[in-house]
């Protein structure tokens, strides 16, 4: 069924405006959604009204009012309870950062996270960001839950790469996620972020696909290190599932694999 434009582009703004990492210009805005200048101005000043978003002298970002519709959320806020005594114990277990995310549209949404306790380094995404799931652990061990399929109508036969060294196509995803599906965890390299490698397990639950990970820089850790993590992480999702089942956050899940979002079509579009 098709939605109300006006409303699926004020949606699309706001996704381009929270996966930036900086305030973003309105010239940005105009290039990257694709509209006309007119049309985002508008736009702008109802969601900046509204408080959705907040200009500055660098640009606009995301606002108050955003922050207060995203908590209200039963299903992260109840998963994130359920989880922050699993990513204390990961952390301190492992002396490296730790995420909780969830698998929507292809990407994963970052829902929490610990830092490392050790040196300080900090390589954690923010919480609430979106990365494409196959450049990621913690993406790969979700999507191992889902059909091939299911993840064909996800992405194209070429896949946007995140960095050198992330995945080119679908079919040398599909070929390691049945890799991923016997392991039953999921690794990666430098596929995100350079100079980070992780170790990723997920669970499907109903109505949606949950995840944890370690996440270590690359000269304190190798695979085999990030390995010997497994055991706990898989303990901890394990907990993660048994909660959901007896929780009341199920019914809030997004599908597997989500539903089509105004930012697909105000930027590039990962489908096929």
């Amino acid at each position: 069924m098709a939605g109300n434009r006006t409303v699926d582009r004020a949606l699309a703004l706001l996704r381009v405006v929270a996966s930036a990492r900086r305030p973003l210009r309105f010239a940005e805005l105009v290039a990257a959604s694709g509209m006309p200048k007119a049309t985002v101005h508008v736009i702008l000043a109802s969601l900046e009204s509204a408080q959705f978003l907040v200009r500055t002298a660098e640009g606009y970002q995301i606002g108050i009012g955003a922050f207060e519709i995203g908590t209200a959320m039963p299903a992260a806020a109840s998963l994130r309870q359920a989880a922050a005594p699993w990513l204390d114990r990961l952390t301190l277990a492992t002396q490296e950062s730790c995420h909780l995310g969830m698998l929507s549209a292809g990407d994963v949404v970052y829902l929490d996270r610990r830092d490392s306790p050790g040196d300080g380094l900090r390589f954690t995404v923010r919480i609430g960001q979106r990365l494409p799931a196959y450049g990621t652990a913690l993406g790969k061990a979700m999507l191992s839950q889902l059909t091939d399929a299911e993840i064909s109508q996800l992405y194209p036969s070429d896949l946007p790469p995140v960095t050198e060294a992330t995945l080119r196509s679908r079919a040398e995803l599909l070929e390691l996620l049945g890799d991923v599906r016997h392991r039953g965890f999921a690794t990666e390299s430098e596929e995100s972020t350079a100079g980070v490698r992780c170790v990723g397990v997920a669970v499907a639950v109903p109505h949606g696909v949950v995840g944890l990970s370690v996440t270590a820089p690359v000269h304190r850790a190798g695979l085999d290190d990030l390995l010997q993590h497994v055991p706990l992480l898989r303990e901890a999702i394990g907990s993660l599932r048994s909660a959901a089942v007896a929780g009341h956050w199920l019914h809030a899940l997004p599908g597997p694999s989500g539903s089509s979002d105004g930012f697909a079509e105000a930027s590039v579009s990962l489908r096929s």
